[in-house]
């Protein structure tokens, strides 16, 4: 998993999973296709808006209203972004993202797949929400949360994802960054190609 897939799991789960395997080109504007994303010479954090709208528009009317959520996910992380140090350099790509973009194939979600790994990673945040109600103070919570030394960095992102509170988010980041190393070294990497 690049820091593209990284940032647009962090977001969208479900969108993530449209650039597993994918070929990545260098090209004039974003375009995914099945098989392939053709991506331009961008700051990193205007490529991970614009894919993210590419991989949203590609996707048919029922897809686009269960993910809902998670436009507004790539719409807050575009206010972020904007209103950051870095948001002069990337007011261009952001603010018109259809000068960016050219229409791709339709894709669709294997939701089954999606599915499939959130019964995995599901008893994971079982444990935590005991936990939060167990343990006195958010450093408890934090030290007993070992198992999630267990999980891959993408399993760390469909963890976050499924948690429905933002506070419990919070609260899971936090956790895997303390006692997942594979996890944070996937978050620092991505956080320095923020950074540029």
């Amino acid at each position: 998993m690049d820091e593209l897939e990284f940032c647009i799991k962090g977001m969208s789960y479900p969108l993530g999973m449209l650039l597993e395997g994918s070929e990545r080109r260098h090209g004039e504007f974003v375009r995914v296709t099945r098989n392939c994303i053709t991506l331009p010479k961008v700051p990193f954090a205007a490529l991970c808006y614009l894919t993210g709208i590419a991989l949203y528009d590609s996707l048919d009317l029922v897809d686009k209203k269960r993910l809902q959520n998670d436009y507004r996910a790539l719409e807050l992380f575009r206010r972020k972004m904007l209103g950051s140090k870095l948001g002069d350099a990337l007011a261009p790509y952001m603010e018109s993202p259809g000068r960016h973009i050219s229409p791709g194939e339709r894709l669709a979600i294997d939701w089954l797949e999606f599915e499939a790994r959130r019964e995995k990673v599901e008893p994971y945040l079982e444990r935590i929400v005991e936990l939060e109600k167990t343990t006195g103070s958010r450093d408890a919570l934090l030290k007993e949360t070992g198992f999630l030394g267990e999980l891959s960095p993408d399993q760390g992102l469909l963890l976050v994802y499924i948690a429905e509170d933002e506070k419990l988010r919070g609260l899971i980041n936090a956790a895997l960054g303390k006692n997942n190393p594979q996890f944070r070294e996937a978050v620092i990497r991505y956080f320095k190609a923020l950074q540029g």
